[in-house]
């Protein structure tokens, strides 16, 4: 097997227990602000049937007794960083999924664990107690992640070759596309990936646009995603805490000052570009605020980085008053920029890869871009001849 895909479900759920304990065996119901309101992140083992995505009233309306929480999504996301370390610590070949997902690539390491019990083994060790990991094996990443979720907690399982037929009775729920064309699969009475296979896909695509496509694709068992391995980026915390709780711009940037001062001194950050920072604080009497601020090219000094900060934080609305203030670099760059160069084309991809780094650091995951590929230009069948593929920098 290529690919093992180290799944922790319900991950937001579990580290809100890790740190709340007198919350277990209670309904519990995460929520997320977006633009069209607000929306279940995600909800305790007790709470059936809410999905990531889900508009919060309807969740309510599957658990009304539900204790709803803001999310503190920069908590999960250190929680999951950490476990991302751990893998790494047993796999060079790791990608970064979605949060709770990890993909590792396990070429070679069976035979250097002893075998693929104790690789499997090793993997779920990796991972703190309390999360209950799940892993599947595939060729490909899609078969892995649903090996993975139809595993129990401490468990592997390994995808057949059919990997169409594994999929046949399993739900279009579990297919990575938005909350509502997976509600309009269900009223076109397509439950089941199987069902979805059956189909052509020109029509699916004709009705769902290019999840459509990824729809068809996946549940007829077809994933040519490469894994792609993350580099390791060191990171560099400071924080401080307010004698009282600050409450305007005026109080915060001189902790900001003091901050970067400390950042752009310390042994990791030195000689190196900074693309963003996120900003963390305890609000009083509230659930903890975080904010990403990304720098529009990546920065080297802390004068240059306060000056951005200080604008961006004009567009920024304090939620209470701040007890504290914990600023994080963890996208630190070798080196930034733009050099001419001989070859006019070769500046242009150079710039092209830093244009992505820059958007892998806004959107906080691999930039949805992709390019035209020739698969099949001889063949009559117009859908064949070229398919779109993840851009890779």
């Amino acid at each position: 097997m290529q690919i093992a895909c180290v799944l922790i479900t319900h991950l937001p759920a579990k580290a809100e227990l890790n740190r709340r304990p007198e919350l277990r065996n209670r309904p519990v119901i995460i929520t997320v602000e977006s633009v069209g309101g607000p929306l279940a992140l995600d909800a305790a083992p007790e709470v059936k049937g809410v999905m990531a995505g889900m508009p919060l009233q309807e969740a309510l309306s599957l658990c009304r007794s539900a204790t709803l929480l803001e999310a503190d999504e920069a908590y999960y996301q250190r929680v999951f960083d950490r476990t991302v370390e751990s893998l790494l610590q047993r796999s060079p070949s790791v990608e970064k999924g979605d949060l709770g997902r990890v993909y590792v690539g396990t070429k070679g390491l069976a035979a250097m664990y002893g075998g693929e019990t104790r690789l499997i083994t090793a993997l779920l060790n990796a991972i703190p107690g309390g999360f209950n990991p799940r892993i599947g094996l595939a060729e490909s990443k899609f078969p892995a992640y649903i090996a993975a979720m139809k595993s129990t907690g401490g468990q592997a399982i390994r995808v057949p070759d059919d990997a169409a037929g594994f999929f046949t009775r399993l739900s279009v729920d579990l297919l990575p596309i938005s909350w509502e064309n997976r509600t309009r699969l269900h009223r076109f009475g397509l439950h089941t990936m199987g069902q979805v296979a059956t189909l052509s896909v020109g029509s699916l695509q004709a009705q769902f646009g290019t999840e459509g496509r990824v729809a068809w694709e996946l549940s007829n068992g077809i994933d040519n995603s490469p894994l792609v391995p993350m580099k390791y980026r060191d990171s560099v915390s400071h924080s401080l805490s307010f004698p009282a709780p600050a409450t305007t711009l005026y109080a915060i940037l001189p902790a900001v000052d003091t901050l970067l001062g400390r950042i752009f001194s310390s042994p990791a950050a030195k000689g190196k570009y900074l693309r963003s920072v996120v900003m963390q604080a305890s609000i009083l009497n509230r659930s903890p605020w975080s904010k990403k601020l990304v720098f529009k090219s990546a920065v080297s000094s802390k004068e240059r980085a306060l000056f951005a900060l200080k604008n961006a934080l004009d567009a920024v609305e304090l939620p209470g008053p701040l007890e504290d203030l914990r600023l994080t670099a963890s996208e630190l760059a070798g080196e930034a920029g733009t050099q001419s160069g001989l070859f006019v084309d070769t500046r242009k991809q150079e710039q092209l890869k830093e244009t992505m780094r820059q958007l892998e650091a806004r959107l906080r995951t691999r930039p949805p871009i992709y390019k035209v590929m020739d698969v099949e230009p001889w063949s009559r069948i117009p859908e064949r001849r070229q398919a779109l593929v993840q851009f890779v920098p």
